[in-house]
Order: structure tokens, then C-alpha cells, then sequence
């Protein structure tokens, strides 16, 4: 290995003034008159400069690369974004072979962009989805059938049941042909006396009338189902929507009426139920007016009402001395003996009891009574977890497929056989699944009521159930808390949750990305659990986090120099030449490469002797302004170009990268921003780097073919199947 140069950087150069020639000069008056609005005297300038062009080629020298650009240029005064986006497609095939990457990349970008494109594009996908989603439905059971027989051809009816299904479900407008109409408005708005736009408002007028069944359909949908569960608010809502869409549709009209008629029902039944015309002599006891005015002055009265229930146990009163006695109990504190008064009195029929209403109300609220929320959803948990290990997803029932639910659970017989065969597979898979699924709902109810009854009468029971979940879930640092809170929990336990815990903060830290935040838990791990062997670690990496940390970390790879020379070289950070040239005798970078520090810092990683294994030798060194704003220019541009150009490239946004080197551009580095969230750890790595020596590539072809086999009958097939369209990113806005 040899010794690195003495200077590792570079003088940068200084550049000397550029005499322009005749190409220089077309181009400048092409520029001159495309910016001036002068067509006619920009398209005479680039004539002059293809003849530059031609009379170089005749020689026997490259083109000057100027004329694409400036027919480009010259395009882009055309008035109208449609006529521009026709004459780059017109460049395009011209100069195909011709373009430089940049500018057919950019043109390539600019032409897919017009909206009849694009509306193409979704046209043809949803074209792809209906029709390859049937080819590939069909064609495994189908090749099944033909390698093992007769008996596989089972499998091909449940494919074509499966299909008619998924037909029965599909919307009249599928999300693809959605995006299409909003391409084609997007187009009339933009171009309406474009030639085209006559055959586009056509198209227009059909989607939009599949549209307006689509969202009559949903409407129709969602009030038939809130009916069904006896929401009459929901129904009525969505009934009327189907309305706006469909006027006069019949079933709309229809489950208008049953919401409606069911929803006046209701508030006829809520207006008795306020009404306060008590009929009955008993309130005519002396008793009732001594006992009202002690509670009104917050007097007991539990020993007069207790006396009372016990003269008369079923009296016309007995029900509301209970309640008296459960608010008495609540206010007392006593809470435990309040919910057990008031869930025996909800257990009540309604039409013998007076105040088992008012007591369900007040027992089944779950803010109210979080003990009695905890019980019903652990039992629900219970049910789930018993229900989805005996029946896998299909434990809530058949999918809703709008259709009778006797037909629905018809269709899904073949499935909840293949649910049934499939429960070793489920029991094998419950004590390692992660992230664990159930417990979420009780878990919520549990930490409620610890919180508002942290020695409640069932607060063990509660704080038991809640520290396992939360262990099974991976949350130990809550499980640990718990624990603390536990005067009784088991020393053991508590060892081993404590360490856990550092682990999972230990975890935490090292993924987290911001330096005050990824301090602040390594922090914690090591004061707080300082006595395991993840605090220690933790401890450890704060002081080293401590003495290496850097206003800003903007790390530039060997690998991403190499492939991007122009940055090593004199126009960027001016590399002495033999750091970057693959030759480790006379030095070489590290794999890490250059890192900008903040300020006017630049770490160089140079390799060790014991190659690129080995950890680097470092050298800080402090470079100009101008250097520094020079690099900060290139490194934006050489990523925005490489994403331009290679679709593979990801340029990912960090504000905190993008405004450190505005400052740097500005000259403003040597100030640093104080805030601790302002740093950027953003690595540019080359391509290699991130695929490896070969990238993968999608195939040309529109299918792909699949090897499927079955241990269970030693079958091995192989077929074809349709390469399904991708949604795009704004997809999302469609659903």
C-alpha cells in the first residue's frame, strides 16, 4: 500500500476566456430572437447552424451538439402546450440516434406527459387488467388439468366462478379508465379547439356517464349495508347521494324511503324518552323529598337507602335506591362496588326495571367503566384469535361480494375448506407472529384503566394481562414501566424486561436519523438502564457520538466519484489524480470517500493499509469558499442529471442536505445552522453500490413465467402469466 500525496487536494484551475466561433454565435442569436419572440429570424439562425453541422461532418468533425437544443428552443415558442409536445415527438424520431441522453430524456419526459398519451397509456392498462386478470386466473388450474388429469379440472370451475365474481364486483369505471377521464378533461380544458377535442368530448360523455353509475352503485351500496346494521342517519345520506347521481333510480328512491320512515321512527321514540310525566305515588313518600335533599347537599344516605331495599327489596323505588347507592359508592371513591350495582342493574329487562337503561348507559360506556370495555374486548380478542385459528382471514364470515350473504357463503365453501386444511399451518405460525395482530383493543381499555385506577381492585389483573401483551408485542420499554409500577413484580422478570427494553431503545437509537433525537435515546438507555448490557452500549456510542459529531454528515462515495468524474476532477473538489484512480500504490480513497463535514470542513477517507476492509484513515481539511460552493453546484446538478437520464437513479429530498448547500452557494457555510434537526445524513452512492454489478431489469416481454409445485402432490408445472399494469404514484387520488 502506498504512502497517499502529500496534497490531497488540487489548485483549482483558472479558466481562461472562451473565443466564440460561427456555431457559438448561431446559437446565441437563435437564443436571442426564440427570447425576443422573433420566430422567423430564430428559424434562419438555426438553418445557419445545421449548415455548421453538415460542413463539419463533410470534414470529418463531430457536430457541434447545438442544433438539437436550439430546435428545441425554438419550439418552445410555439402558443400552444399541445403543438409543443407534437414537434418534440416529431424531434424525437428524427434525431433519435442523434439527441444527447439529456435532452432526449428531458423530450422523452415532456412528450409522455401530454394528457392524450397518458390517457392512452391508463386506456390500455385497464385493458391489461380486465382481460390478463381472466387469462390469469385461467391458466394455472388449467395447465393443472392438463398434466394431472380429469381431477384437476375442479380447479378450473372455481377459476370461472372466481371470475364471474370479480366481474359481478368490478365497477362500471375501473381506476385506470378514471385516470384516462381526468386525462381527457385535463386535455379539453387545455386545448378545446385542438382537432382532437371533438372525439374527446365524445369519449368524455361516455366515461363520465359510467362515472355517474359507479358512484350510484357505491351510494346504493353503503345504505342498503348501514340499513342493515341500523343506521338510519348513514342510509338516508347515502340514499340521497345515489339520488343526485341517478334522479328518480327506484332502489335509491326505495331504501330512501325505509331510511326516512326508520329514522322518524327513532326520533319519535328519542322524544318520549325525554319526556319527564311521572305518574306514580310512590314519589309521594316523605322518604324520597328527606333523601333527594341530602343528596342535592351532598349528605350520605347509603345506610337510610340500604335500610329502605331491605324493608322493601322490590318495591316501586328498590331500582333507584340501587342507582342512589352506586353514585354514592362512585363519589365515595369505592368504584368497583359502583359498576357491580349499576351492571346488575343493565343485566335488568328494561320493561320491569326502571333504571336499567340509565345504568347501561353509564355501565356500557367505555370511558365511563374502562374495566367493563377491557372484559368485552379481551373476550372479543379471545373469539378472533380462536376464530382466525380455525378459519384463517375468512373467521369474520364470507367477503362481502353484493350478493345474498346465502349465496356469499356458498361461494366460499372451496375457501373455508382450504381454511380448515391449512390450521397445523396457522398453529405452527401463532407463537412467532410479528408484529403481534391481536390485543390491540383491550390493550387500549387496559391502560385506561390503569390510569384511572392505578390500585383499583383489578388493577393486577389488568397490569398482568397488559405487561404480557406488551412483551409479545415488542414494546418492552412499556412493558418495564408497568412492571416499575408494580410493587410486587417478580425480580426476575423485571431483570429481564429491563433488558429488553434496552435493547428496543438501543434499536431505536441507531435507526433514527436526526443526531438530538438519536442522543436523547441513547441518553435514556444509558441513565435509565444504565445497568444492562445495552445501556453500556448505549453509553459508549453517546460519548463517541458525542466527540465525532459534525454539524452536517453530506457523505460523497469512491464509487459515486468514479462514476461521475467530472466531480473529483478540476471543476469540482480538484482530487489530487491519484486518490481516484484505482491505484493503491501511490494512495487511494476509501470506500467511504469525501464527507462535508459543515463549515468549510471536508473529511477525506484514505485507504489503510489493510485495504477497503479495513476502517480509513481520516484527514480533515479545510477548503475555500469557492471550492465549496463549486462542489455543492455539482453535486445538485450531477444528481438531478443522473435521475433525468437513468431511471433507476433515486434523487431522494432532504431539506436538510438541499439548504446547506444553498448556504454553501451563498457563501454563507462558515455559519452554520445551530439547530441540532438540521443536519443531513445524506449519502450519494454510485449505482453499483446500490445494484450491485448488474442491475435487474424488467422484461420486454408482457408476461412472465412461473414454476409453481406442490409437496403435497408432488406436481411440478410451469405457465405463463400476464405482467399486471402498475398504479401510478397519483393513483391514490382515484380510489
Amino acid at each position: 500500500m502506498g504512502a497517499p500525496p502529500e496534497r490531497l487536494l488540487e489548485p483549482l484551475p483558472s479558466h481562461a476566456p472562451l473565443v466564440p466561433d460561427d456555431a457559438d454565435d448561431a446559437a446565441a442569436e437563435v437564443a436571442a430572437a426564440a427570447l425576443a419572440g422573433r420566430r422567423a429570424q430564430a428559424g434562419l439562425a438555426l438553418l445557419r447552424l445545421e449548415d455548421i453541422d453538415s460542413v463539419r461532418e463533410e470534414d470529418g468533425l463531430p457536430p457541434t451538439g447545438l442544433a438539437p437544443y436550439a430546435r428545441d428552443l425554438l419550439h418552445t415558442t410555439l402558443d400552444d402546450a399541445h403543438l409543443y409536445r407534437q414537434a418534440s415527438r416529431a424531434l424525437l424520431e428524427e434525431e433519435a440516434g442523434r439527441l444527447p441522453p439529456r435532452l432526449r430524456r428531458r423530450l422523452e419526459v415532456e412528450t409522455a406527459e401530454d394528457p392524450l398519451v397518458v390517457a392512452r397509456e391508463r386506456e390500455r392498462a385497464a385493458w391489461i387488467q380486465r382481460y390478463g386478470g381472466i387469462f390469469n386466473a385461467l391458466v394455472a388450474p388449467a395447465s393443472r388439468a392438463v398434466t394431472s388429469g380429469v381431477a384437476a379440472s375442479v380447479g378450473v370451475a372455481q377459476a370461472i366462478l372466481k371470475i364471474a365474481l370479480a366481474r359481478h364486483q368490478e365497477e362500471a369505471l375501473t381506476l385506470f379508465e378514471r385516470q384516462a377521464l381526468a386525462e381527457w378533461k385535463r386535455f379539453i380544458e387545455e386545448h378545446p379547439e385542438a382537432p382532437e377535442a371533438v372525439e374527446v368530448v365524445g369519449r368524455v360523455e361516455r366515461a363520465q356517464e359510467r362515472w355517474n353509475t359507479m358512484r350510484r352503485d357505491r351510494a346504493v351500496r353503503s345504505a342498503r349495508r348501514a340499513l342493515e346494521r341500523g343506521d338510519a342517519r348513514v342510509a338516508l345520506v347515502n340514499a340521497d347521494r345515489a339520488l343526485r347521481y341517478r334522479p328518480g333510480d327506484p332502489e335509491a328512491a326505495s331504501l330512501r324511503e325505509h331510511a326516512s320512515t326508520r329514522l322518524e321512527a327513532e326520533r319519535r321514540a328519542r322524544a318520549r324518552a325525554l319526556e319527564a310525566a311521572p305518574d306514580s305515588t310512590a314519589f309521594a313518600d316523605p322518604r324520597v323529598a328527606t333523601m333527594t335533599r341530602k343528596l342535592l347537599l351532598g349528605e350520605p344516605v347509603s345506610e337510610e337507602a340500604e335500610a329502605w331495599l331491605a324493608a322493601e327489596p322490590r318495591g316501586e323505588l328498590a331500582d333507584e335506591l340501587r342507582f342512589v347507592l352506586a353514585t354514592e359508592a362512585g363519589e365515595a371513591g369505592r368504584e368497583d362496588r359502583m359498576w357491580r350495582i349499576l351492571e346488575e342493574l343493565a343485566e335488568r329487562d328494561p320493561a320491569e326495571a326502571n333504571m336499567a337503561l340509565h345504568a347501561r348507559a353509564l355501565a356500557a360506556n367505555p370511558e365511563q367503566n374502562p374495566y367493563w370495555a377491557f372484559r368485552v374486548a379481551r373476550a372479543a380478542d379471545r373469539r378472533a384469535r380462536g376464530g382466525w385459528l380455525l378459519l384463517g382471514p375468512l373467521f369474520r364470515g364470507p367477503r362481502h361480494r353484493d350478493l345474498p350473504r346465502s349465496l356469499e357463503y356458498l361461494v366460499e365453501v372451496p375457501t373455508f375448506l382450504e381454511a380448515l386444511l391449512s390450521i397445523p399451518n396457522r398453529l405452527l405460525a401463532y407463537p412467532w407472529m410479528n408484529p403481534w395482530p391481536f390485543g390491540r383493543r383491550p390493550a387500549a381499555y387496559a391502560r385506561r384503566y390503569l390510569a384511572r385506577h392505578p390500585g383499583g381492585e383489578y388493577a393486577p389483573e389488568v397490569r398482568g394481562w397488559l405487561v404480557d401483551h406488551e412483551r409479545r408485542a415488542g414494546n418492552h420499554v412499556a412493558a418495564l414501566r408497568l412492571l416499575e409500577d408494580d410493587p410486587g413484580a417478580d425480580r426476575e422478570t423485571l431483570r429481564e424486561v429491563r433488558e429488553d427494553a434496552a435493547e428496543q431503545i438501543l434499536t431505536a437509537a441507531r435507526r433514527q436519523r436526526r443526531l438530538d433525537l438519536r442522543a436523547g435515546l441513547l441518553r435514556e438507555a444509558a441513565s435509565w438502564l444504565g445497568d444492562t448490557p445495552a445501556g453500556r452500549e448505549a453509553a459508549r456510542e453517546l460519548r463517541e457520538l458525542a466527540s465525532e459529531a459534525t454539524p452536517m454528515h453530506v457523505r460523497i462515495s469512491r464509487q459515486f466519484l468514479r462514476e461521475n468524474p467530472a466531480l473529483a476532477g478540476p471543476g469540482g473538489l480538484a482530487l489530487a489524480p491519484g486518490l481516484v484512480d484505482g491505484e493503491p500504490s501511490n494512495g487511494e480513497l476509501h470506500p467511504r470517500g469525501v464527507t462535508l463535514l459543515g463549515g468549510r470542513l471536508v473529511e477525506i477517507a484514505l485507504l489503510a493499509a489493510g485495504g477497503d476492509d479495513d476502517e480509513p484513515e481520516l484527514r480533515v481539511v479545510r477548503i475555500s469558499e469557492e471550492r465549496l460552493a463549486r462542489v455543492a453546484a455539482l453535486l445538485e446538478e450531477t444528481s438531478l442529471r443522473n435521475a433525468l437520464v437513468d431511471p433507476d437513479y433515486e434523487h431522494e429530498i432532504d431539506a436538510d442536505r438541499d439548504r446547506f448547500f444553498e448556504r454553501a452557494r451563498l457563501g454563507l457555510a462558515d455559519r452554520p445552522d445551530p439547530r441540532p434537526q438540521a443536519r443531513s445524513g445524506y449519502a450519494f452512492l454510485g449505482m453499483r453500490e446500490k445494484y450491485g454489478l448488474v442491475r435487474g431489469r424488467e422484461s420486454i416481454l408482457p408476461v412472465d413465467l412461473v414454476v409453481q409445485g406442490s409437496l403435497s402432490t408432488l406436481s411440478l408445472g410451469a405457465f405463463p402469466r400476464v405482467r399486471m399494469p402498475r398504479p401510478s404514484p397519483d393513483a391514490v387520488l382515484y380510489r
